[in-house]
């Protein structure tokens, strides 16, 4: 590949950016800049979420072109925020350190740095690199220096083209009908406006085909010689073939998709092959990503034109104006392509103010040189306008077969000119028209259109990327200026219901993060069968079936407060249905199934007669109560008639709900833990954790006198060998962890070893029986808890039993993570953090224990 010549040569930062070893990873290496060096980096890009974005960006730098917009400073932000991305992926800190250095190298040079992208990535041409912002200087590049894009190909134009003036453009304005239509001779007009003044100087000549069918462009193309191409119309990116493609006019008018290679093959029989290509995406097609050159312009780059200047997004009328003037006069003044490009954003940054459109075109070059052409000799002055009046005819619309009928280079209402012949830029036009300025209503017009377009692609982004509130807001503005705009009252009606939708669904989240479970299952109703909310549905079953947890929990209190047990066994049962780990609240189920087990036991064994075994399974049986009245006394008889309970056959696979059913259950339930022994054993051990902790801070930091060294250990050693045995024992009493022989051996073996522990010598030395004991109390610590773990209303005072014994051994480790050789002064830390643990125990097991007692009380009311 050969390198850049021009006057600017010795200030150019070349930035060759290629691929990396992984998806989304890029190498970017400094082939040459005025700082020398050849600094290189990696850096990651998401290539697709930027394209994702793009209809966005086109909104925003569209609608900047509508003056005093309240919303342009919000929007900017989204171009700020990309070219901030790309400026700080791409000049990573050693790159950006010989970017710095190349700045002051070419000020120093009384000269201007030049940025060259060389892109060999073919994803990376789609990304706008015009949008780059320097966020130290708050700059963005394009504005402060020329940029331009190399397209890696072998350099087959080494030397720039001679031409004679004039500098001949060839445009062609292809509208297939099943794209969106373009005002065609708007278009030429648009062209021809800008180029009025370099036409009227001889410097430039403008002739547009006839059509946008491929018979007409190569025949046109066979008048030449042509040495730019102008073309305004369609095109998009092919991701399968990775190349773009531009959308031709086939014989039938629809659109004939044509990619850059043999678009290349045509623009090839023109003698000399031109040098320009400019693709221009027109304000008036819809916007969106399809209309990118980008990739058509790097393929054209790639096929051997000089130079593409491209459109990448839609432009409005006066920025495509403003464009064309200022690249084409340069062109036609000798100035290197890259240059021209920089002085037609110039021409677009004139007005209006805070315009963003100056980012849309974007330069592709290829080979080493950016002079395109040498302008030799003086150009011929242009014809009169009197010379040149046309015989106008108002013909009726051409078909695409009468189109082809007709001479290459004519336009409707023109006469003819043979194949070959020049078509002079006056004779696109009426001669009054060439001289006469566009009046004022139609200027007026033109920025009212331009306006409303801006509104419309700016709300039609705000709702593609779901922010309903802006675009509510656009639209509205919109269609008070052209009520029956397009169809701008269809997406304001659609925008509001999708406004509405999305707040109900954000109130329906906050009243579940609120736990109100009726209001949030409300909410995901009206959007549940909305796509936009694929989750509401099962949020919605969520909050149903939370809801009814909550109810059936209150009622289950409900019953428990009154005592009627039966009931709070069957809500019990329901509860398990709906949630099993939310069917015994509180441990209220266990209390009941404990109240009706001694029930059974008083009243004894009953034999129950030999029948089907029935039940209500909604209630427990009860034993039968005392016959109530129920009518008045038949005197016949002389007895009043009772009523007996009414009991439902149980359904299949539920068994039956009366005290035989309940035996089944109970068997599987621990033993009713004792309240009151509970509620000691939790006090005693919250008292010895609290007054140990008490003297063990004292020991460490306020014991001047060394009083544990004459005696003062005795404290700590009644605590764990005498209070906290004495807690212990209290557990056992109160039935942990259960009342089988292995429960109370555990138990017996945790009270005898914690005595052993704290009695047998927590002396200024450590005594070899403590040791022992301590890990005597850790193992019987463990066994009795995992007896405690097999009873699922006993898990909470399984971990409350094992905490502290198991972690009973940790006092014994000092700051090296080895047994320690004394207990006291800050060697004594973990003796202090266990006594901590052992107060905090003792309060939980007293919690427990008060959770406990109201429910066995209310079952011992009368």
């Amino acid at each position: 590949m050969g390198r850049y010549k021009g006057p600017a040569m010795d200030c150019d930062i070349e930035l060759e950016i290629g691929a990396g070893s992984a998806r989304g990873e890029y190498t970017v290496h400094v082939v040459r800049a005025p700082a020398g060096g050849h600094a290189s980096g990696v850096f990651t890009l998401d290539v697709d979420a930027i394209i994702e974005r793009l209809p966005q960006l086109e909104a925003t730098v569209l609608a900047s072109a509508v003056a005093a917009r309240r919303t342009l400073p919000v929007a900017e932000v989204a171009v700020r925020d990309v070219g901030r991305q790309l400026f700080q992926s791409l000049f990573t800190r050693e790159v950006y350190g010989t970017y710095r250095a190349s700045l002051g190298a070419a000020q120093h040079a009384g000269q201007q740095l030049r940025v060259v992208l060389r892109l060999a990535a073919p994803e990376l041409a789609t990304m706008p690199w015009e949008t780059l912002f320097d966020p130290e200087t708050e700059t963005y590049l394009c504005q402060t220096e020329p940029l331009l894009r190399h397209v890696p190909a072998p350099d087959y134009h080494q030397n720039p083209l001679d031409v004679a003036p004039p500098l001949r453009i060839l445009g062609i304005v292809a509208s297939p009908r099943d794209l969106p239509a373009l005002d065609v001779q708007a278009e030429k007009d648009h062209l021809g406006r800008a180029l009025a003044g370099p036409v009227d100087e001889g410097r430039v000549e403008l002739v547009w085909t006839r059509s946008g069918t491929w018979d007409d462009i190569q025949s046109t193309l066979l008048s030449g010689p042509w040495h730019v191409v102008h073309f305004v119309g369609h095109g998009d990116y092919d991701s399968r073939t990775d190349e773009g493609r531009i959308a031709l006019v086939g014989q039938d008018g629809r659109a004939a998709m044509v990619r850059a290679v043999r678009l290349m093959a045509l623009l090839s029989v023109a003698a000399p092959r031109p040098r320009l290509v400019v693709l221009n995406s027109c304000s008036s097609g819809e916007m969106g990503q399809s209309d990118l050159f980008s990739g058509t312009a790097s393929s054209l780059v790639r096929s051997g034109i000089g130079a593409v200047a491209a459109m990448q997004f839609a432009i409005s009328d006066y920025a495509a104006i403003a464009f064309a003037h200022g690249f084409y006069a340069a062109i036609a003044n000798g100035r290197t392509v890259d240059e021209a490009a920089r002085i037609g954003r110039i021409s677009v940054m004139a007005s209006p103010d805070g315009t963003l459109e100056w980012v849309t075109p974007a330069l592709y070059v290829r080979g080493g040189s950016t002079q395109l052409f040498t302008l030799n000799g003086t150009p011929r002055a242009a014809a009169s306008a009197e010379g040149t009046t046309p015989v106008r005819t108002v013909p009726a619309r051409p078909t695409p077969t009468d189109q082809t009928a007709t001479p290459a280079g004519t336009l409707t209402g023109q006469p003819a000119f043979a194949p070959g012949q020049d078509v002079p830029h006056q004779q696109a036009r009426p001669a009054r028209e060439a001289d006469q300025p566009v009046p004022a209503q139609d200027a007026a017009e033109a920025r009212k259109r331009a306006q409303l377009r801006a509104l419309y692609v700016q709300a039609s982004a705000e709702l593609r990327a779901r922010r309903f509130e802006p675009a509510l807001e656009l639209l509205e503005d919109l269609l008070t200026l052209e009520p029956d705009y397009r169809d701008a009252a269809a997406l304001r009606d659609n925008a509001r219901k999708r406004l509405e939708l999305t707040m109900a669904y954000r109130a329906a989240l906050e009243a579940e993060e609120a736990g109100d479970w009726l209001a949030a299952a409300d909410g995901f109703a009206q959007v549940e069968d909305d796509p936009a909310f694929p989750d509401a549905a099962q949020r919605k079953r969520d909050c149903e079936r939370r809801q009814r947890v909550s109810d059936l929990q209150g009622e289950l209190r409900y019953h428990s407060s009154l005592g009627a047990w039966e009931a709070v066994v069957d809500v019990a049962q329901e509860l398990a249905g709906v949630d099993p780990k939310a069917a015994d609240p509180d441990g209220l189920a266990t209390a009941a199934r404990a109240e009706l087990r001694k029930t059974e036991d008083s009243e004894g064994a009953a034999p129950a007669p030999e029948e089907e075994e029935r039940g209500s399974f909604t209630a427990i049986d009860l034993p039968p109560r005392k016959p109530r009245p129920s009518a008045p006394t038949d005197p016949a008889a002389g007895t009043r008639p009772t009523t007996q309970p009414t009991q439902a056959k149980a359904p299949a696979g539920v068994p039956p709900s009366g005290v035989k059913g309940v035996k089944e259950a109970v068997r599987k339930e621990p033993p009713q833990l004792a309240a009151s022994p509970l509620a000691w054993a939790g006090a005693v051990l919250a008292a010895a954790g609290a007054v140990g902790a008490g003297f063990a801070v004292f020991f460490i930091w306020f014991d001047t006198y060394f009083w544990q060294d004459v005696g003062g250990d005795i404290v700590l050693r009644i605590i764990y060998g005498v209070v906290t045995a004495f807690g212990y024992l209290l557990l056992v009493i109160a039935g942990l962890p259960d009342n089988t022989g292995q429960g109370r051996l555990a138990m017996a073996g945790l009270v005898l070893s914690q005595g052993v522990f704290g009695l047998a010598g927590l002396n200024y030395t450590v005594e070899a029986a403590t040791v022992y004991g301590s890990f005597a109390v850790a193992a019987f610590g463990l066994w009795a808890g995992l007896l405690a773990m097999k009873y699922p209303a006993q898990q909470t005072l399984a971990w409350l039993l094992l905490l502290p014994t198991v972690l009973q051994p940790i006092i014994w480790i000092q700051g090296k993570g080895v047994f320690m050789e004394s207990w006291y002064m800050t060697q004594a830390l973990p003796l202090l953090l266990h006594l901590v643990l052992l107060c905090g125990v003792g309060i939980a097991f007293f919690v427990n224990a008060r959770r406990l007692r109201p429910a066995v009380g209310a079952g011992t009311a009368p």
